[in-house]
């Protein structure tokens, strides 16, 4: 019978992009069947050799460690329990078995259609003998080739492997994706996965990420003190935050779809370290509280209070899928008591007010274009955030960041780009300079010129507000249309 696989499992088997999967069905090489792809038709536009070639995906696992700061726990942590793992094996048994028997009434109802071509063949007239002889031979050829290659058995092997090492969460309605590895809890997964899920204190007493089974088991993995109602419980409802997937599982769930959907939060959040990487720009490394972590979409600001100084919008740049710890990249501003203060008596665990967060510079996560990244200075922060979302999300085909300096800047973290460069397939970084003899409007010409099919591309800037309308005047008079184009202005010396 015809083998079906989800999309992201299709791109985790054969180690690309969903974006690359996507644009292989835009153009009709590979087909789906209610969002998912035929096993034969992967098997034709990725060979064997492509398939066994995992390279390129730890590559991208290792980097998206790094990108989000993602905390290693030991090897015996990582793996499912051994409950999840019965489970999940028996599951797969579960499927086999239905797989066989359809196999068998599939092999007795073509062997008794050969039965019975054998016995209209010596009745048949001549013409017709000639036409059932080569039916018969046609048959016999198609018949062999419906056995399974045996250079196919290590792919679906590989594959089954997979499923039971990591359970396949759907979220509905919006569809999207995200696997569980080992013993992660379904909202730290979804989280880790790029997904902007519904939750408040991520430790099961607010009960904001509640959602509700649709198909699939889950297990409890920790107590909570939220308690749902008698009707909840029967009708299937959980909390994210204290349950895992042992199957491949749908839900329903809250999902932000935009800006519009992420509540206005006021914390108080604590200084880990600042880091001086030039004297134009502070690191700022701050720790939520764990019970009162920070919802936000990556490229979105914030309104930052130190004692006895006026607010300060921030840009964010980590990403949220890890939304404990938080990172800040400010730019030095003569005159500004914040940027000062920060690099002078600000220490590990001094308290940061913050309110927010703000702003619709935010990825187009149903896009399936290559991405564009152009920031000036600073404006490396939010484009920061975006990438590290964007490599969670894995849903561009090519990602592309072109970081500009002025005179008495520099790429002050020029060896995290090239890391991304050099582990990813898909990802170009490139530095850029400008200068006097070559102003913002030569370099823009030149990042143009680096491009192809530019009007298919979707571009993200970040740059200091005068040089805003030089970008957008520069892109638009090439073919971007305004829907395709994200401004965002370097948030320095604004108060909030």
């Amino acid at each position: 019978m015809p083998r079906l696989i989800t999309l992201s499992r299709a791109a985790r088997l054969v180690g690309v992009k969903r974006g690359a999967l996507q644009t292989k069905i835009q153009q009709g090489e590979l087909r789906t069947f209610e969002g998912e792809l035929l096993l034969a038709d992967l098997l034709q536009v990725y060979p064997q050799t492509q398939v066994e070639d995992t390279t390129m995906l730890e590559r991208v696992e290792h980097i998206m460690e790094q990108a989000v700061n993602k905390i290693v726990r030991p090897a015996n942590d990582d793996l499912p329990d051994s409950d999840t793992l019965a489970a999940r094996i028996l599951a797969l048994g579960q499927e086999l078995a239905q797989a066989r028997q359809e196999a068998r009434r599939y092999n007795d109802l073509v062997t008794d259609l050969k039965q019975k071509l054998d016995e209209l063949g010596p009745e048949a007239e001549k013409t017709q003998e000639q036409t059932f002889s080569k039916l018969k031979d046609w048959f016999t050829l198609a018949l062999a080739s419906t056995e399974t290659p045996a250079d196919d058995s290590d792919f679906i092997a590989k594959e089954a492997f997979l499923r039971v090492m990591a359970a396949q969460v759907r979220i509905l309605p919006s569809g999207h994706e995200f696997f569980i590895e080992g013993s992660d809890s379904i909202l730290e997964a979804g989280l880790r996965g790029g997904l902007a899920l519904g939750y408040g204190c991520s430790n099961g007493n607010c009960g904001k990420c509640k959602a509700k089974v649709v198909s699939g088991q889950v297990k409890k993995i920790s107590r909570h003190d939220y308690a749902l109602s008698e009707t909840e419980k029967g009708l299937g409802y959980i909390l994210t935050c204290a349950n895992t997937a042992v199957t491949d599982v749908v839900l329903e769930a809250e999902e932000a779809l935009g800006s519009h959907d992420i509540p206005q939060q006021e914390i108080d959040i604590r200084v880990k370290k600042t880091e001086c990487p030039n004297d134009r720009v502070i690191i700022l490394h701050a720790k939520t509280p764990r019970t009162s972590r920070l919802r936000f979409l990556a490229g979105q600001y914030l309104s930052l209070e130190l004692a006895g100084l006026p607010a300060q919008y921030c840009s964010l740049a980590s990403c949220p899928c890890d939304d404990m710890n938080l990172q800040f990249h400010i730019s030095v501003t003569t005159g500004s008591p914040f940027s000062e203060q920060l690099a002078g008596s600000v220490k590990a665990n001094t308290v940061i007010s913050i309110k927010g967060p703000k702003g619709a510079f935010t990825l187009n996560e149903d896009s399936p274009r290559s991405i564009v990244f152009i920031a000036i200075n600073a404006g490396f922060g939010p484009v920061k955030s975006l990438i590290e979302h964007a490599m969670a999300l894995d849903i561009a085909e090519n990602l592309y960041l072109y970081w500009m300096t002025t005179p008495g800047n520099s790429h002050y973290l020029g060896n995290l780009c090239r890391a991304w460069d050099d582990a990813l397939d898909n990802f170009r970084y490139r530095p850029l300079e400008v200068t006097d003899r070559k102003p913002v409007a030569d370099v823009l010409a030149e990042i143009i010129a680096d491009l192809d099919a530019i009007e298919e591309l979707d571009f993200y800037v970040c740059t200091p507000g005068p040089i805003l309308e030089t970008v957008e005047t520069a892109l638009t008079n090439n073919g971007v249309s305004a829907s395709r184009l994200q401004l965002e202005p370097v948030r320095e010396s604004q108060t909030g």
